[in-house]
């Protein structure tokens, strides 16, 4: 019985520490962007575990590719890559639109230049 009640309390202090983890679940998946200068289509993000792929809707964009991304809970750094080279975004911010769906803000150094919603 001493040994059970050991191991229940290792439990429960491991607990928080599960918890606590930042894997940037909440901005994982397929997003689908908007221009903030005009509202059209800008086009496809998809990010997964640590990385992601951006198709531009304007055929020859420097901002399609792939590169990678440091994950956090309420967004993500791209680090590396075509939208970091191409169009100069650094960073997605996740909040929720009036609706109260999830979106996610893409940012340059200077302001928001996207707005990207799930797409099922």
């Amino acid at each position: 019985m001493r040994l059970f009640k050991i191991f229940a309390v290792m439990a429960l202090c491991a607990t928080p520490a599960a918890a606590q983890s930042l894997s940037g679940v909440g901005v994982e998946g397929n997003w689908g962007c908007r221009a903030l200068i005009d509202g059209t289509r800008a086009g496809l993000l998809t990010i997964y575990a640590g990385s992601y792929g951006y198709a531009s809707a304007n055929f020859g964009s420097s901002a399609s590719g792939t590169g990678t991304a440091e994950m956090a809970s309420n967004g993500v750094t791209f680090l590396t890559g075509n939208l970091v080279e191409g169009a100069g975004i650094v960073t997605a911010i996740l909040g929720f639109d009036e609706a109260g769906q999830d979106v996610l803000q893409l940012y340059t150094t200077e302001k928001n230049v996207l707005t990207c919603h799930v797409r099922n």
